[in-house]
């Protein structure tokens, strides 16, 4: 059984269902430690995790919690930030929604009426100009990423088309991404937000992303010529 400290956790990203990465029970953060000097990776470990607690002691995933639970005699908890559920579920919607509150508070400027810096996507900026530049360059971004339909062989942006074809056709709907598909609407809630988060971080760092990225391909790649 492997149990995780907190720091390591946060830095685990959130896959499509309700479990966080490593639910296989390998707990392994191979990427996330290796990739510390990228900025995308640093950007998307700060979004809201979802983490299991039994007691005081934290588990790599809801099965092992569930086992510590029962080795323990205690509830498992899900904790979301501040906020502690006994529901998977509740605390899977709470994941939901902070992580849309976080990604729309990173996107949106704030002026502090006292210093007169401008705060936006991680930045604070005493030009206002340069504010707005850095702004717009993040919604341009956000605005990019967009949900999708599949429904059997079918493919549409149209909510209502989606719904019309899943009636006819008797087929469910997935929705799709960024590549990932997925059956729950509120799981594709939290892939947009999360999708709208990742093209922002690399919208305002593209250079120092892509350097870092290609740091860790050329290692990978050293290391199977050895292999």
């Amino acid at each position: 059984m492997k149990v995780l400290s907190l720091s390591l956790l946060s830095a685990l990203l959130v896959t499509g269902g309700f479990m966080i990465a490593g639910d296989d029970g390998q707990c392994d953060a191979k990427c996330a430690t290796e990739c510390k000097a990228c900025p995308v990776t640093e950007g998307m470990a700060k979004l809201p995790q979802l983490v299991y607690k039994v007691g005081d002691e934290l588990a790599c995933c809801e099965n092992s919690a569930k086992s510590m639970a029962q080795s323990a005699g205690k509830p498992v908890n899900y904790v979301v930030g501040k906020e502690s559920f006994e529901c998977s579920t509740k605390a899977f919607s709470s994941l939901v929604e902070q992580t849309e509150k976080y990604v729309s508070t990173y996107a949106t400027p704030k002026t502090c009426d006292v210093s007169g810096k401008t705060s936006v996507a991680g930045s604070e900026l005493t030009c206002s100009v340069a504010a707005g530049e850095v702004a717009a360059k993040v919604k341009k971004a956000m605005d990019a990423v967009a949900i999708s339909y599949k429904v059997g062989d079918k493919t549409c942006s149209c909510p209502a088309e989606a719904k019309s074809l899943a009636e006819s056709s008797k087929a469910k709907t997935l929705y799709v991404v960024d590549g990932q598909e997925t059956e729950c609407e509120m799981t594709a809630r939290l892939n947009v937000a999360r999708a709208k988060y990742k093209a922002a971080l690399m919208a305002t760092a593209p250079a120092a992303a892509t350097s870092a990225s290609t740091s860790v391909e050329k290692s990978d790649t050293a290391k199977a010529k050895v292999n």
